[in-house]
């Protein structure tokens, strides 16, 4: 019988790659990232998303029938079905951290791993990863790492391409989105004021080429569309 304890089991075994099946850009990207994570010793596997590119989002078989991903639910209607099909891949595996009861690496196809990550240091916090702007414009990498912002009083971490969690943030970020649903873009429902958020070196970057998998999201859009009554 497994334990019913946390196990504080802080190593690192795989980073996870979300990659949307089937699409020539999300597999090409993916592919280059796994290249990355082999050739810096990190273990990897692909990570199938919701593909939200056509006129519906479709779920991805290991997940069709996940009882937390049934509760969850959208709550911004502004958002395109790229938008919520991206946070529902990323969704699903904080999922998967409490299962296992375990850390994990989130990385999205467009990152870059450029030294392994097998230890996660901090109990209870989201490790940012790195970005482009570490690794080639000379930001500083400090132990608060540098944040998006919609103001001075809301602060999220800045892009969801590469970063790392333990059980106990998993499930308080799943927490969060069963009270409030997608209640916004990805990176915005990781607030800085609800969930630790360091940064231990840089380990990877995103490395998008200007190139996104997202794609509906203009002012006309949200003008004259909404996504309500969402099937998947």
């Amino acid at each position: 019988m497994r334990s019913l304890f946390f196990s504080y089991d802080m190593e690192v075994d795989t980073a996870y790659i979300i990659r949307i099946k089937g699409h020539e850009l999300s597999e090409r990207k993916a592919n280059e990232c796994l290249s990355s994570c082999r050739t810096v010793g990190m273990q990897a596997q692909f990570w199938d998303a919701y593909d939200g590119t056509g006129g519906e989002i479709i779920a991805p078989e290991h997940l069709k029938d996940h009882p937390t991903m049934k509760m969850i639910k959208v709550t911004d209607h502004y958002l395109v079905k790229a938008e919520i099909a991206c946070a529902l891949s990323h969704i699903g595996l904080w999922a998967k951290c409490v299962e296992q009861d375990k850390p994990l690496v989130i990385l999205e196809h467009d990152a870059v791993m450029i030294a392994p990550y097998k230890n996660h240091q901090v109990y209870n916090s989201i490790c940012y990863l790195g970005c482009i702007e570490q690794a080639k414009g000379g930001w500083k990498v400090a132990a608060t790492p540098v944040h998006g912002s919609d103001g001075p009083n809301y602060h999220f971490l800045l892009r969801t391409h590469a970063y790392a969690i333990d059980p106990a943030v998993a499930k308080n970020m799943l927490a969060y989105i069963l009270q409030q649903g997608i209640c916004g873009q990805l990176d915005r429902l990781l607030r800085a004021d609800l969930f630790p958020i360091h940064q231990m070196g840089l380990v990877a970057f995103d490395n998008h080429e200007n190139l996104t998998s997202i794609n509906g999201k203009t002012e006309e859009y949200r003008s004259s569309r909404r996504n309500d009554n969402l099937e998947f």
